[in-house]
């Protein structure tokens, strides 16, 4: 089968692979589309200590089974699919309080098994009984579904943020994150959704989101546009889905009284520190919340708000490549000349 397989940072070669062998226990996937992810741009640049080369990565995909192990229940070939790539233990005290996401067991599809950037791939035993293997529906495009687990993870942050029906959000960061965001805010009913960005080039693909105030940043004060788009009160949710210290900092200063910041948006590791005023935290009861992955539960509402036609797949999928340019669309990504990149294998 074509495959890329991950070899180190720097080092992802697009070839011939060995198909994954069927199996008693586990289940093969035909992948259909995979989306280019962050961490996967991460993984090919700097790496990450988890991922144990040689591993062919790509988790934000979607397939149709090709064939199911004699033990496993619940699928049929032909079965279309996406999967929760994050697979906990289900014994923890994490894991017992409905926080899987945080099992400090937990294994991924792209760093302990292999994925989705290739024609065919295994799921194993432990990602089918826990859950993580989520039916797609007819009528959910490809393009659409391989959105699935980066929407879960939008999905998992706004619960936790608490955003509701006649709230005002703010997102920091138009790229493909913060656009997922700006429509799951619509989606959950905010009167008002706000959108900053700096960039030219993500600014110009974020006005084609409909129902979504979006403010350029580099010629206006950020902070200053929010309070006026809000009669001077700020916001009741503000989510800082940029990966920078002064968004982060500067989100406290655009939420209202008794509003909520969301630090969606993972900061380098050893330059994660922030300088905060929590004057502003203290006076004006303002809650800060942290969201990291998703879970299954997640991935199965992100698929139905995908089948309700809620998320704008259309402007936020900018290009689609064959496997053999997953590295032209690694520069894309690097050059931020596009939201969300899907890979056909």
């Amino acid at each position: 089968m074509k495959a890329a397989v991950y070899g180190g940072p720097g080092d992802l070669v697009i070839g011939e692979a060995p198909d994954p062998a069927p199996k008693a226990d586990n289940v093969i996937v035909r992948v259909r589309a995979c989306a280019i992810c962050g961490t996967d741009l991460k993984l090919f640049t700097v790496g990450n200590p988890r991922c144990k080369p040689p591993r062919i990565i790509g988790h934000e995909l979607v397939g149709e089974v090709a064939s199911v192990g004699a033990e496993i229940e619940g699928l049929a070939v032909g079965d279309r699919v996406t999967v929760a790539t994050s697979v906990s233990c289900h014994r923890c005290d994490y894991c017992s309080r409905g926080l899987e996401n945080l099992c400090p067991h937990m294994k991924c599809i792209s760093y302990d098994w292999n994925a989705g950037f290739a024609e065919l791939m295994a799921l194993p035993a432990a990602v089918v009984r826990g859950g993580n293997v989520i039916p797609v529906p007819a009528d959910v495009a490809d393009t659409a579904a391989a959105l699935s687990e980066p929407l879960s993870c939008v999905i998992n942050a706004q619960k936790i943020a608490g955003v509701k029906p006649g709230d005002t959000v703010v997102v920091i960061g138009a790229g493909p994150l913060g656009c997922l965001h700006s429509e799951v805010a619509k989606a959950y009913g905010a009167h008002k959704v706000i959108l900053t960005q700096r960039s030219a080039a993500r600014l110009a693909l974020a006005r084609k989101l409909r129902g979504v105030d979006v403010v350029d940043v580099s010629k206006e004060d950020a902070v200053e546009q929010i309070r006026a788009r809000t009669d001077g009160q700020g916001a009741d949710v503000v989510i800082a889905s940029a990966p920078t210290a002064a968004s982060q900092a500067t989100a406290l200063q655009m939420a209202r009284k008794g509003g909520v910041v969301s630090l969606f948006a993972s900061l380098p590791q050893g330059n994660s520190a922030i300088e905060v005023d929590t004057r502003l935290i203290h006076y004006g009861q303002i809650s800060i919340v942290g969201a990291s992955d998703s879970r299954p539960c997640d991935v199965r509402d992100a698929v139905a708000l995908l089948q309700a036609g809620k998320i704008d797949t259309k402007t936020i999928v900018t290009h689609e490549l064959p496997l053999e340019r997953l590295l032209d669309g690694l520069e894309l990504m690097r050059k931020r000349e596009g939201l969300k990149i899907v890979i056909r294998p």
